[in-house]
């Protein structure tokens, strides 16, 4: 008899708890949300499946009685091209996700996947991966997971129809947790390792309800042509797959953007238990991959690997990410906000991860924290939060203080509010950040590098300011190694004038005759006179000859450094007022220099080595001529 009664009581208990359940709205009875996936498009905030707590409501609004484990098991919209307050005015509508039209298949609704905005003009967005959650498997409308055939699903906003599509030629499992982005113009995804759990499909093979499998390679989605294929990440994480971490696309560096992949934790492939956390990734280690290394000369793309420094935050799993980019595109600013870390630590708190000096900054630090959450910058500095829990007491603690599930944030004054303004103005670099790289809040950051330098020279040149940089430094160069040649090879014109005319004295004192010969003869036997300057005129031509090839020769070599800085400047761009200065008056010196040696060392009592002349030196493209004294005798230039 006791037995019968706890049985009737058992079935009557679930059916209260089923009818309340079915009662329940995803809006009205909300406490809080998680583990969802969420898309803007069209100026509209989506929010897909993920978990959900439920709590009763009376009529001043206060939510009462016990919480209820459940779903979201529909499609939520929210409107962003409208301003409104969370408080008292937000539109949120619930879209039924109901079946597949042309396969009555149901729409499933998942934890920890990702939706995809599509290219521009592509009706559908897309929802790819996924787990189900065991939570609570009694709650109204949760069923568990067939084969994985269908992890690519489309939802398009003119039909309001669901689609599916058949992945499983190169991905045959459907993954869940991992990190992803997406870059909309070229119509192509990215979704980095992952796992599988019990929640992934029956024939996984995973059986324990809390035992998961981290998965290999990055997936590669292309939503013109709703495919999918597996690429290598062996050179990234080794034999180490990572989930729960972020990866946040940033365009404007190299010829199709990088992709940056932050933190979240790691395990061997052959490991299945469940850590919660586990071995968390240094946030100082940022990988990051070129998009257009995604080619078929290198099918599984190119990683690099980079430190960073400053204020490094505490590794985690759980977080989100976002960018913003300076009006001067001088930094590209990645914004992390919250997560959860190892020994039950939440997190309230925002960094900046500062391209490309790497440099992490801090930015604040509260007493809410927030994990499970997704972000999406609207404009320019608007920030939307999604969702979110402070524990892993889903019962126990209080429902979301953001009550209707969604934050703003301006990113550039770092202020919280509930009004939600569409156009708010142009993004402004907060001052925390170009306290540190330099700058003001237009941008114009002077910390360019990182504290360590690139870790490759292939990884530096993806970024714009490093190619500025190095032409920079490739000008300097170009003007040093002109003026350097341009005062050695002065310095052997000088000295061997000088020794020439040394050696002619020599011979005149009685010392062995070391000159040079013209035409198998030496210069004393040519000149048969008692004195140097009683010449004929074929003598006199001959040595003024000599003299002036030595002056030819050296009026070349300074046209050949100054069309040195002149190729510079084609290859490079264009030289600014500083560097045409410098280039001038670097000749300029290296001339005086020759003419002051001239002078102290060639200047003999004679009418051939008076420095009585002008050279004129035009240093073409720089709009500089300088004059400076060279050899002349009788008024004519040699």
């Amino acid at each position: 008899m006791y037995a019968l009664i706890v049985a009737i009581a058992a079935v009557l208990l679930n059916f209260v708890v089923y009818v309340s359940a079915q009662q329940l709205d995803l809006i009205k009875n909300m406490c809080v949300r998680f583990d969802h996936q969420s898309i803007i498009k069209n100026n509209t905030l989506y929010i897909d499946g993920g978990i959900e707590t439920f709590q009763d409501v009376v009529k001043n609004g206060t939510k009462v009685g016990n919480i209820t484990v459940g779903y979201n098991e529909q499609l939520i919209a929210i409107d962003v091209s409208k301003p409104w307050d969370w408080k008292t005015n937000i539109s949120e509508e619930v879209i039924v996700k109901g079946q597949n039209p042309k396969t009555g298949t149901d729409v499933p609704f998942l934890s920890r996947g990702a939706l995809y905005h599509g290219m521009d003009g592509d009706e559908n967005m897309y929802m790819w991966g996924g787990t189900t959650s065991y939570l609570n498997t009694s709650f109204p409308g949760w069923v568990s997971q067939s084969v994985s055939t269908y992890s690519l699903w489309s939802y398009s906003i003119i039909s309001k129809q669901w689609d599916q599509h058949d992945v499983t030629r190169f991905v045959p499992r459907r993954p869940s947790s991992a990190s992803s982005a997406e870059v909309p113009e070229l119509g192509i995804a990215f979704y980095f390792n992952g796992e599988m759990d019990s929640g992934s499909a029956q024939d996984s093979g995973i059986q324990g309800k809390d035992d998961k499998v981290f998965l290999e390679g990055m997936i590669v989605i292309d939503t013109q042509n709703q495919t999918a294929r597996n690429i290598s990440t062996t050179t990234v994480v080794g034999d180490k797959p990572r989930t729960r971490g972020e990866m946040q696309y940033v365009p404007g560096i190299g010829k199709k953007g990088i992709l940056v992949q932050i933190g979240g934790n790691q395990k061997p492939v052959n490991d299945t238990q469940d850590r919660k956390v586990g071995d968390l990734v240094p946030m100082d280690q940022i990988d990051i991959f070129d998009v257009a290394s995604l080619d078929r000369s290198k099918p599984d793309g190119l990683w690099y690997k980079q430190k960073a420094d400053g204020d490094i935050p505490a590794g985690r799993i759980d977080f989100c990410l976002f960018l913003a980019t300076a009006p001067d595109n001088s930094s590209y600013n990645i914004y992390l906000y919250g997560g959860r870390g190892a020994n039950e630590t939440f997190f309230d708190d925002m960094y900046v991860l500062s391209l490309p000096s790497f440099t992490w900054i801090k930015l604040y630090e509260g007493t809410s924290p927030r994990f499970a959450h997704t972000c999406h910058q609207v404009g320019v500095r608007t920030l939307l939060t999604v969702g979110g829990i402070v524990n892993n007491n889903l019962t126990g603690q209080a429902c979301d203080w953001e009550y209707r599930g969604v934050g703003v944030m301006d990113i550039s004054t770092l202020t919280w509010g509930s009004v939600f303004n569409p156009n708010p103005g142009p993004y402004e670099v907060p001052r925390l950040v170009f306290n540190d790289i330099g700058g003001t809040g237009q941008g114009k950051a002077t910390k360019l590098t990182p504290t360590a330098d690139f870790s490759s020279t292939a990884f530096a040149e993806l970024f714009p300011s490093y190619s500025s940089h190095q032409h920079k430094r490739s000008v300097t160069a170009i003007i040093i190694g002109s003026v350097i040649g341009s005062l050695v090879f002065f310095g052997v014109i000088g000295t061997a004038l000088y020794l020439n005319r040394e050696r002619i004295r020599r011979s005149f004192n009685g010392g062995p005759d070391p000159t040079p010969e013209i035409e198998g003869k030496t210069v004393m036997e040519i000149m048969d006179k008692e004195t140097f300057w009683e010449l004929d005129a074929e003598q006199d031509r001959r040595l003024r000859g000599i003299a002036r090839a030595q002056k030819h020769a050296a009026e070349l070599e300074v046209k050949r450094s100054v069309a040195e800085l002149g190729s510079g400047e084609k290859e490079g761009g264009e030289l600014d007022g500083s560097e045409k200065s410098t280039a001038a008056l670097a000749v300029k010196k290296s001339v005086e220099s020759f003419g002051r040696k001239k002078d102290e060392k060639d200047n003999l009592s004679s009418g051939i080595s008076s420095p009585s002349g002008d050279v004129e030196i035009e240093v073409a493209g720089m709009g500089a001529t300088e004059h400076h004294g060279s050899v002349r005798k009788d008024g004519e230039y040699f």
